[in-house]
């Protein structure tokens, strides 16, 4: 039998980093790698979706437009939340966020093309580019600028090639969070140098002290860039069920449902009446139950790496704390893997997250935290 030859597009990126990790676990390591939301969402959700899984048309294929129910309560979810009118052009149901992260570079990348990508920044956007033969082109979120985006230096990686660039705040991993002035001039800059934006907006809900986040359809002229990536698995504890949407520009939208007809038939309709039901139905009670759970572990955490000589500020946003490993250790793969030995805590070492990330750590505060009590 002759040798499998397999497709030479693999050897451009490597095995999904959280896919490695997990073949470190076993049950007794406690595990703040991966940021899996933990919290059991509201009840009545889940009620709900029992009956829709048992209505007499749900196994049926979900078609490839966007279930009216679903594209009534996203509409209403942007106007009241972010004060944004969409139209029904301007929306798309996804199999969570992850889906168009990986898919959009296929609707607006050629081969050759650039994208830019922040480092350290979230390793799908990275790869999906490898995979088509585009090139990421990596931009600095560094601690002295506060993980914040240098316009100065974004300005240095734009060539003729350069398609569009990730933006992702509140940020994973560093849980920094963009204010509305910060993403005006973001627009701004993507509109001088005729840049396409894509707004990884998942943790939109996730925040804490007090700030709340934006939507970059709030810029007055960003539908004419940008799209924005939003996610049912955060805000809703939805993670397993691979929830989310793309809002904003109809035209991009339109080329990642082209894209999409090919890979899949669409997001199910149980979990699209799902979805608009929980827009709908939106339990502030539990939500901030949820917010204060995840901010008490966060600071209960936050105790934890400071005795392990870990530094960081307090994130804003998001599930993680991004913490700079102490001056003896030798690199972020060879801390997480040395602490992983003596006291059975998995980390995820920042040079997972790019070049900017080998003197960090990401520690997830979703997590049980019972034995550090």
């Amino acid at each position: 039998m002759s040798k499998i030859q397999i497709a030479k597009r693999l050897n451009n990126f490597q095995e999904y980093v959280f896919s490695k990790l997990e073949k470190q676990m076993s049950d007794n390591i406690l595990n703040f790698g991966q940021g899996n939301p933990d919290i059991l969402p509201y009840a009545p959700y889940i009620d709900k979706f029992i009956e829709f899984i048992k209505d007499k048309k749900a196994h049926l294929y979900p078609g490839f437009t966007v279930n009216k129910e679903f594209e009534t309560a996203l509409i209403q979810w942007y106007k009241q939340r972010f004060a944004v009118s969409l139209e029904d052009q301007e929306l798309y149901p996804l199999l969570g966020a992850k889906d168009g992260v990986s898919h959009l570079p296929l609707a607006l990348l050629d081969e050759k093309d650039e994208v830019l990508v922040p480092n350290p920044g979230y390793p799908a956007f990275s790869d999906p580019a490898l995979m088509i033969g585009a090139r990421p082109i990596y931009y600095d979120l560094l601690q002295k600028n506060d993980f914040k985006i240098s316009l100065k230096e974004l300005k240095k990686k734009v060539t003729p090639k350069t398609k569009f660039i990730w933006v992702n705040f509140p940020s994973n991993p560093t849980g920094q969070v963009a204010t509305i002035d910060e993403l005006k001039q973001i627009v701004a800059f993507a509109k001088k140098n005729n840049l396409l934006i894509v707004y990884d907006n998942a943790y939109s809900e996730i925040t804490f002290d007090g700030f709340i986040a934006p939507s970059i359809l709030q810029i007055s002229g960003a539908k004419e860039i940008a799209v924005e990536l939003g996610s049912f698995s955060k805000t809703f504890s939805f993670a397993g069920f691979r929830m989310g949407w793309i809002v904003g520009n109809r035209e991009i939208i339109a080329a990642l449902a082209k894209v999409k007809s090919q890979m899949d038939s669409g997001l199910s309709t149980p979990l699209q009446r799902l979805g608009a039901f929980a827009l709908t139905h939106f339990d502030r009670k539990w939500y901030q139950k949820m917010i204060k759970s995840y901010k008490s572990r966060r600071d209960i955490i936050a105790k934890y790496l400071n005795s392990l000589g870990l530094r960081f500020s307090l994130p804003k946003g998001a599930l993680y704390i991004w913490a700079k490993i102490p001056q003896s250790a030798k690199n972020s793969e060879d801390y997480c893997m040395k602490l992983l030995e003596k006291k059975q805590i998995l980390l995820t070492p920042g040079s997972f997250f790019g070049k900017n990330g080998q003197r960090f750590v990401r520690v997830s505060i979703c997590v049980n935290i019972d034995r550090l009590l």
